[in-house]
């Protein structure tokens, strides 16, 4: 083979080479070319796939709300016809007022016609037998005879303005009570409640008994000497005990016997329960139980008499004790009940009689 034909050779050899080189490089574009379609045709499935995904989530929440604007709906139209109810209601309750205000008024229109013809004296007899009423109620619910009196007064000064012989007789019962009201006297309950208060805070002030004693010779007597016996310290104690209770009894001069001697926290037990027994004292008189004001203030002084020295405060307290004792708290009061009784028959028959002339002028 000469030169020249292995130089025409060597060109024919490396054309193949070259479309080798070609068809590979066309080949990876080609799968770069499929993988990026299939990269969009996945990413296009997936955007797809999260589009159905959010429809559905959108579906969801508008049917939600679809359910919700329900429910509001029916639960306004619950409420308005609730209101529609209510006010019906109280519609028909207004009326119904309105009706019974019409027929009061009618009724009252009718009371003043009918009393149109009632003269200044009926007024008058009506007031008159009111304040009866009310002094009747003074003297059996309160005891209270001062107020009930004014009262009897005033409706004796009514009926004396009347003016009418008819009268006579009942204001005749009514001066009699009257009389009987006075000569039982006025209880002054405001003062007796202030003296009992004034009692009240002079306890504190009033000494008790004090042991025989002083607890200094106590404390003398209990030093023992160093040398003593079994059967002296026995003998000294015996003693010792014996003064000691001895100290806790006192003798008056008119040779009563007290109790023994109380110790500081029974004597504050026992100021309190004075003060106590004389509030009930207070409570009694206020509610007209003369027993109870009665015993309180005895309990008082027994307990005065027993447990406290009986100096110059002691002695004026027990005297006042004793002064309001004395005094009247719950007596035997009269009523009006028989002059009440005369003037509701005379209003009756004046009444009867009233009538009868409208009758015969019919």
């Amino acid at each position: 083979m000469t030169d020249s034909d292995t130089s025409i050779q060597q060109p024919i050899n490396s054309a193949p080479v070259q479309t080798k080189k070609y068809t590979g490089s066309f080949a990876l574009l080609w799968l770069f070319v499929l993988l990026i379609v299939a990269a969009i045709v996945y990413g296009a499935l997936f955007v797809l796939k999260q589009s159905e995904v959010q429809k559905d989530v959108i579906d969801n929440l508008r049917s939600q709300i679809e359910q919700q604007a329900q429910a509001l709906e029916t639960r306004q139209q619950l409420l308005e016809d609730n209101l529609d109810k209510e006010f019906v209601e109280q519609q028909a309750s207004i009326q119904t007022n309105l009706n019974d205000l019409a027929e009061q008024v009618d009724s009252n229109n009718a009371r003043l016609l009918s009393l149109s013809s009632v003269n200044r004296d009926e007024w008058k007899l009506q007031e008159a037998q009111y304040l009866l009423r009310l002094a009747d109620q003074r003297i059996l619910l309160e005891k209270d005879s001062q107020n009930a009196l004014s009262l009897a007064i005033s409706a004796d000064d009514v009926l004396r303005d009347i003016d009418q012989a008819d009268l006579v007789g009942v204001r005749k019962l009514l001066a009699e009570e009257i009389a009987v009201l006075k000569l039982a006297g006025v209880i002054d309950r405001e003062g007796i409640y202030l003296r009992l208060s004034a009692l009240s805070n002079q306890i504190d002030a009033i000494p008790f008994i004090e042991p025989l004693g002083t607890q200094e010779e106590v404390l003398e007597e209990d030093v023992a000497p160093a040398d003593e016996t079994f059967k002296q310290k026995l003998t000294r104690n015996f003693y010792a005990l014996m003064h000691k209770l001895g100290s806790y009894v006192r003798v008056r001069d008119h040779g009563k016997t007290i109790n023994a001697v109380l110790p500081p926290s029974e004597q504050k037990y026992l100021q309190q329960n004075l003060r106590l027994m004389l509030e009930q004292a207070q409570v009694a008189l206020l509610r007209n139980e003369e027993s109870i004001y009665q015993e309180s203030l005895v309990k008082a002084q027994n307990w005065i008499n027993q447990y406290y020295s009986l100096n110059e405060k002691a002695a004026a307290v027990l005297e006042e004790l004793q002064a309001l004792q004395q005094e009247e708290v719950s007596p035997d009061l009269t009523n009006f009940s028989n002059s009440s009784a005369a003037l509701a028959d005379y209003i009756a028959k004046r009444e009867k009689m009233a009538a009868a002339r409208r009758g015969v002028r019919q």
